[in-house]
């Protein structure tokens, strides 16, 4: 089993333009497709700007983060990042 540490810079601003105001965390979500990534992990500490998923099998992953809301509301995935575990 393999890993991935991500990070990532914490938002300033919601996707409208506006001060991104009470954020609440983040959730990485990820899988072994691009166009789904169907695995999830909520990180409820927005101070949080990294993170290691554990557990990769062989095969390429892909990952995005987005950002959330005290409210839920939840930010546009980030640019998808991948990393080929051996």
């Amino acid at each position: 089993m393999g890993s991935a540490r991500l990070s990532w810079s914490a938002p300033t601003a919601n996707v409208d333009g506006s001060p991104l105001k009470e954020p609440a965390g983040y959730r990485i979500y990820y899988g072994t497709d691009p166009n789904d990534l169907s695995h999830r992990i909520a990180i409820p500490d927005p101070s949080v700007v990294s993170w290691t998923v554990s557990g990769l099998t062989p095969g390429t992953w892909y990952f995005a983060v987005t950002a959330v809301g005290s409210g839920g509301s939840e930010s546009a995935h980030s640019t998808i990042a991948s990393k080929t575990i051996q």
